[in-house]
């Protein structure tokens, strides 16, 4: 998915049953961080979705990142961050169940591209089919200075 001539604005779900969401982390030690965000996935059909797991749930997912001028910085897709599992294993979420997982909101951006400025970013969670694509999300990135 993580195609060069994609731009964030232009990705768009298909009718399937999972709504993906993207925000700020809100609670915790790591909300703290400029770069804590968390996805949430929800299963809007009446069905159980089943999702074959190697590594994560977000195995599956991927952030979108380009900066105000609208240059795609991703450098990788986002679930290939994980490490995979000794057994893999079926995630279940049931109808209308949601689940939610941190993500570093820069966290397939090189560390060379991770620069002050404004940031949209938008999550995309895919599996056999099935898309959902969260709203753009706009990260105002400012790093704190180091005391030296």
């Amino acid at each position: 998915m993580n195609d060069v001539a994609t731009t964030v604005s232009k990705v768009r779900a298909t009718p399937a049953g999972i709504v993906c969401r993207l925000r700020k982390k809100a609670q915790g030690r790591a909300a703290a961080s400029p770069l804590a965000g968390e996805v949430e996935l929800e299963n809007v059909s009446g069905d159980v979705l089943e999702i074959e797991v190697q590594t994560s749930p977000l195995q599956y997912l991927d952030l979108l990142v380009s900066n105000a001028a609208g240059e795609l910085l991703s450098g990788w897709r986002y679930g290939e961050c994980f490490s995979p599992v000794e057994l893999s294993y079926t995630f279940c979420l049931g109808p209308r169940e949601k689940y939610t997982a941190p993500v570093s909101l820069l966290g397939n951006v090189p560390q060379a591209k991770r620069l002050p400025g404004t940031y949209l970013i938008q999550a995309v969670y895919e599996y056999k089919g099935a898309r959902g694509v969260s709203e753009v999300f706009r990260l105002d990135y400012r790093p704190a200075q180091r005391a030296e």
